[in-house]
């Protein structure tokens, strides 16, 4: 049975997820035209020289989400690498998409970059798990 900390989980997995392919997907790239994507940070992903980089901005926080689900379930590290696996595999799905649509095209860049963001966020968790581990490690009573 799913308890309501899975739904939430599951449902905000499925919205970072299909933000990804939305955003990787529309007919047109300028994210200025995103309602929801508030103005400075349209501004900054619209500019040239941050096109491919980008990319990794909605990985980084699905990074964190997941990550953070990984490490308050204490999931071994192979789970974190699968996890990242899947992460990729939905940026080279997104980025194989655009080689369909009209004024987007595939670029091995954008795929690098997401897998980037996706490690990024994970690995923020990983080290504030492994800090918060540690701290309490060393302030237990019988330390």
């Amino acid at each position: 049975m799913l308890t309501m900390h899975r739904l939430i989980y599951y449902f905000l997995v499925t919205i970072g997820a299909g933000l990804v392919l939305y955003l990787s997907w529309r007919s047109q790239p300028v994210m200025g035209y995103v309602w929801f994507i508030p103005k400075p940070i349209a501004v900054w992903a619209d500019k040239q020289e941050n096109d491919t980089i980008r990319t990794a901005v909605p990985l980084v926080g699905l990074g964190v989400l997941v990550g953070m689900q990984l490490a308050w379930q204490r999931r071994p590290i192979w789970q974190w690498l699968a996890a990242w696996v899947l992460m990729f595999a939905l940026v080279i799905l997104a980025e194989a998409g655009q080689y369909f649509r009209a004024y987007r095209s595939f670029d091995v860049a954008d795929i690098v970059w997401g897998g980037v963001g996706a490690a990024i966020g994970l690995a923020l968790i990983a080290v504030l798990q492994a800090g918060y581990l540690l701290l309490r490690k060393t302030s237990s009573p019988g330390h």
